[in-house]
């Protein structure tokens, strides 16, 4: 034999061969208790959809790229994770809550804050007189604290029975409720704006912009602008005093009974009046957002004194009437005013009376149902919650 063939065949023997096949061995042991035995996950307590040994991991679920994140808080710290969302159905029947809401703030300022709350953006609040409309609210609050932003609601309950602060009001924090009862035998009969100016003169130092709504109003922007963004572009111009919404008034859509939303079914409008510069229109009403640091008080519920400031619309045209803004524009921020709803809503309405003691009648039913042209509206279809 050649040397190398010789030293190979030393090498060979050399080897252990012993120790490799009780190595091997121990291996192949190895291999069938670690891999090729699946347990049962039942059987040895692992969750249902755990990856196991020799099952196969899920692929990661995609991230959703657009849409409102229905448990996440506008404003709420990084993390926090709220234990409270926006309900998924407004079919809502009032309920007695099991702790107390905010009922005015006690003069030493001292009330426990509860825990599912999260500490609010006070950049916008809003305003609103209000009496016997629980069952209408809870849509009310979901869409402005979800799409619009806002945390902070003055409740003004203009005597209802029961109040309103004794309901429960699903996927709202209640340190966002803030309710003052005046009960209706005390009331004044221009309660509404006797409303506005308590919460200017109680709340106005808190926030940098305060929206006077009705409980059947809801804000909408149809832009790329959130309403901040909307509003801070009219914020460092100290001739603003306050912005003024032009209304979309919608009409029964032919519903003789309540629905479970309004945004989602309440589909006409009456029209603008464009080619008349919006003059035989009701839309050309306007609803305020006033700069809180110049609020004095409401001249009428849809325009204020504001310290010698404009009101101005969406694109900073001064507005000079009491309570009107022609042309009608509502690209930048706009205003859904659910004025009539359906018509056992509409009885109810005229039942209840309003905050300026000027309840509508039937006069008004019909002036929106049947004098009025109808457009198609669907646009608020799209906010969810």
């Amino acid at each position: 034999m050649s040397a190398p063939l010789d030293a190979a065949l030393k090498v060979i023997q050399s080897i252990q061969w012993k120790q490799i096949l009780i190595l091997t061995g121990i291996m192949m042991v190895l291999h069938v208790f670690l891999f090729d035995i699946v347990p049962s996950t039942e059987a040895e307590g692992v969750a249902p959809g755990a990856v196991t040994a020799t099952s196969k991991a899920a692929p990661p679920k995609p991230t959703p790229t657009s849409g409102p994140a229905v448990s996440a808080i506008p404003g709420a710290p990084p993390g926090k994770k709220p234990n409270f969302k926006p309900p998924t159905s407004f079919d809502f029947v009032p309920e007695l809550h099991t702790e107390p809401f905010l009922t005015t703030e006690p003069e030493d300022g001292n009330y426990e804050t509860p825990i599912d709350s999260v500490p609010p953006d006070e950049y916008v609040a809003v305003c609103m007189s209000v009496k016997d409309q629980a069952q209408d609210m809870v849509e009310f609050f979901v869409h402005h604290y979800y799409n619009m932003g806002i945390q902070r609601f003055y409740v003004m309950d203009d005597g209802s029975e029961p109040p309103l602060s004794t309901f429960d009001y699903p996927g709202i924090p209640r340190t966002a409720l803030t309710f003052t009862y005046q009960p209706r035998a005390s009331r004044a009969g221009n309660m509404q704006t006797v409303f506005y100016k308590w919460c200017i003169e109680r709340y106005a130092d808190k926030h940098t912009w305060i929206a006077f709504l009705d409980g059947d109003e809801f804000l909408e922007t149809p832009g790329n602008e959130t309403l901040r963004e909307v509003l801070e572009t009219f914020e460092e111009d100290d001739t603003v005093g306050a912005l003024g919404v032009n209304w979309r008034m919608h009409s029964s859509s032919g519903l003789l009974q309540r629905p479970e939303s309004v945004r989602q079914s309440f589909t006409t409008c009456i029209y603008d009046d464009l080619e008349h510069n919006g003059t035989a229109s009701a839309n050309s009403h306007i609803k305020s957002i006033v700069k809180a640091k110049y609020a004095e008080a409401a001249i009428n519920p849809h325009k204020f004194a504001i310290m010698g400031r404009n009101t101005v619309g969406e694109y900073g045209d001064v507005v000079t009437t009491a309570a009107w803004r022609r042309p009608i524009t509502r690209t930048r921020v706009g205003l859904h005013h659910y004025a009539v709803k359906s018509r056992e809503e509409y009885v109810a309405k005229m039942n209840r009376g309003n905050g300026m003691t000027q309840p509508k009648g039937e006069a008004f039913w019909m002036e929106i149902e049947n004098e009025t042209p109808h457009v198609n509206c669907t646009e608020m279809k799209a906010y969810s919650p």
